[in-house]
């Protein structure tokens, strides 16, 4: 299962479920994967590269093919065919509003669901934490805006207290795994921005983004199952 933005001006960007690893392929790279998870083949995607770069001599365009799908290969990644999308083009980032709340000290809930997904993402490998967070909303109403922008809030601040690593992805999780057990859903949302690059995790609850703090804008990733 696979996460992924793709620019033609950057080139594309992946994360492995599996494994929460995240890579980035140049434009070059992007083409040879757009080819082959539409079912292309090598050949197909050092036609496609040459039609792109004609001033690249044939031979340099079949190794770089080549080294890049050792390298695909290497990290378990795989190139299959995927559903239809919309043209990629230049894709532009949104902003994600922040979840504002008084200050204080954070509930019990909160803290409790905290330390549950700080101690998943930091036990088990990263498709326990996103099968839990699927789990967790199946079959269940959507969490309503104000609600989820409260309950992010209040994580947001056990966030200060917890003595291990508590940021965005700690954050975001633990406001979906509280969303189930409370029977609603909240979508957990990553997204990526460019120059150098940076990623982030939020929450979406009823169609809109909720976070915690002062964020600029990011691409969000798209799922591929």
């Amino acid at each position: 299962m696979i996460y992924q933005l793709a620019d033609d001006e950057r080139g594309l960007v992946l994360v492995d479920v599996r494994t929460g690893e995240c890579h980035v392929l140049n434009p070059p790279g992007m083409v040879t994967w757009s080819v082959l998870s539409s079912g292309g083949s090598r050949d197909d995607a050092v036609s496609a590269l040459a039609s792109r770069y004609p001033a690249v001599p044939g031979e340099r365009l079949r190794a770089d093919v080549d080294a890049l799908l050792d390298d695909l290969h290497q990290v378990g990644l795989v190139p299959v065919a995927a559903p239809p999308t919309a043209a990629t083009g230049r894709v532009r980032p949104f902003d994600v509003p922040m979840a504002a709340g008084p200050p204080g000290r954070p509930g019990l809930r909160a803290a409790l669901f905290l330390m549950v997904a700080a101690a998943v993402l930091l036990l088990f490998p990263f498709r326990v934490a996103h099968r839990l967070a699927l789990r967790a909303g199946r079959n269940r109403r959507p969490l309503d805006p104000a609600t989820a922008r409260r309950m992010a809030a209040d994580v947001g601040r056990a966030a200060a207290w917890f003595p291990g690593r508590a940021a965005c992805l700690q954050i975001s999780l633990a406001t979906v795994l509280w969303a189930g057990a409370r029977g609603r859903r909240a979508e957990w949302c990553f997204g990526v921005r460019p120059d150098p690059y940076t990623f982030h995790a939020w929450i979406e609850a009823g169609g809109e983004r909720v976070t915690t703090g002062d964020e600029p804008s990011y691409h969000r990733l798209r799922f591929l199952p």
